[in-house]
């Protein structure tokens, strides 16, 4: 139990220290925290996709296919994007588990257009066509388009980056968070952290003024984790690897 007023106290390794009441404040705010850290806000990327099926008797089997289609292409374009954002290369196994069940990554989507073209010029036959129309691609078919616009949850995408590296193992971390008093930048701060891929597990440590400690698993060793955390935090701080930590602080402009 932590006391309040200039009483003594003990931190989680047992060494005595003071806590003064108007730092109890932020540790208060801190305490609301669930370790590990749940995410403070639906963190999705909105694209566009569009969808083909061939003719069949079942024509809302055709539109399901159609969907299933611009829906695997709509994952497919956020899970490039968040790739290139975290300097993810090698997508064949995240792939491969996202676009078996799409709709597992999707929290909504809406159709902007859908109906038959025919196209009249050399066209590949879709997937639905009959195996012996499938040999060449034709002339003058009629296909089925949809084109839809889909939130994609760039979590559960993290998520499957994350199992997919789980392979090539992690990373203990250490993340110290310094001069910062102000309860929203630091969620701010957590609010970036969270939306890294490479980053598993992240978790509140321990607690003193000007410095708190954050735990994790990294999918990166601590300079290459550190070049991508700057691209993440708010205008304002700067971050470094120090040996076997991540510091990340206000910059020197900000603490004046």
């Amino acid at each position: 139990m932590v006391q309040t007023g200039r009483k003594k106290g003990y931190n989680r390794t047992g060494k005595r220290i003071f806590v003064l009441t108007r730092s109890f404040i932020l540790l208060f705010a801190l305490s609301v925290l669930i370790t590990p850290f749940k995410a403070l806000a639906q963190d999705a990327t909105v694209v566009k996709a569009e969808g083909v099926a061939g003719k069949a008797e079942d024509a809302a089997e055709v539109k399901r296919k159609a969907i299933d289609r611009a829906l695997e292409g709509a994952v497919a374009e956020a899970l490039k994007e968040l790739a290139k954002k975290e300097g993810i290369a090698g997508l064949g196994p995240i792939n491969k588990e996202t676009l078996s069940a799409p709709r597992s990554y999707v929290l909504n989507y809406h159709v902007i257009s859908e109906g038959w073209i025919t196209h009249m010029e050399p066209t590949p036959v879709p997937d639905s066509a009959p195996e012996d129309d499938r040999t060449a691609p034709q002339m003058g078919v009629e296909l089925y388009h949809i084109w839809i616009e889909a939130s994609v949850d760039n979590e559960a995408l993290r998520a499957a980056i994350g199992r997919a590296a789980q392979g090539e193992g992690t990373y203990p971390m250490t993340l110290n968070i310094l001069d910062v008093t102000d309860y929203g930048a630091f969620k701010g701060l957590v609010s970036a952290l969270e939306r890294i891929a490479l980053i598993k597990e992240l978790s509140y440590n321990s607690f003193y003024r000007g410095k708190v400690t954050l735990t994790a698993r990294s999918y990166a060793p601590n300079a290459a984790l550190a070049e991508r955390i700057a691209k993440e935090l708010p205008e304002g701080f700067v971050v470094f690897p120090s040996g076997q930590a991540i510091i990340i602080r206000p910059a020197p402009r900000h603490l004046e």
